[in-house]
């Protein structure tokens, strides 16, 4: 018998929020973990569907934000559309203005979660740089200089 280490994991997550283990939310858990492309709710419906073809986007997206309100994934709003992103612990994101890819990078040293501030208790923390990717500034790069 071959043990399925993402199968494992996510049954015990199921059991400590109390819910069943269903196929359709073991296949956006599969989908989502490691996945560093921040997808939308679109993206991830694709994905899932290629496996599952009966999964439908309303419960892809209620599974997302299922896994998002306890903590299991990060839910990236005030984007074009709601983003998903498996990294959970303090990061930032770097969105690419021509592109719309978001990337991760580590948060500056120094930099923490205040617990408390007036008027109320952070429950989320979000640092965004906003700019032009690597692999668009390239491509702009590479375009020939136009003569006068």
């Amino acid at each position: 018998m071959i043990k399925d280490p993402i199968y494992s994991e996510f049954s015990e997550i199921c059991r400590k929020e109390g819910w069943k283990c269903t196929s359709q939310r073991l296949a956006v858990y599969r989908f989502l973990r490691g996945n560093l492309t921040h997808p939308a709710v679109d993206a991830v419906w694709t994905a899932v569907r290629s496996t599952m073809p009966a999964i439908t986007r309303e419960s892809v997206y209620r599974i997302l934000n299922e896994f998002s309100d306890r903590g299991i994934i990060a839910r990236l709003d005030q984007i074009d559309n709601a983003r998903y992103d498996s990294r959970t612990d303090p990061h930032g994101h770097f969105i690419c203005t021509k592109c719309g890819k978001i990337s991760d990078f580590n948060w500056p040293e120094g930099i923490t979660v205040p617990v408390n501030i007036q008027p109320g208790k952070v429950v989320h923390m979000e640092i965004r740089a906003v700019g032009i990717c690597e692999d668009c500034a390239a491509e702009i790069d590479s375009f020939p200089e136009k003569s006068v």
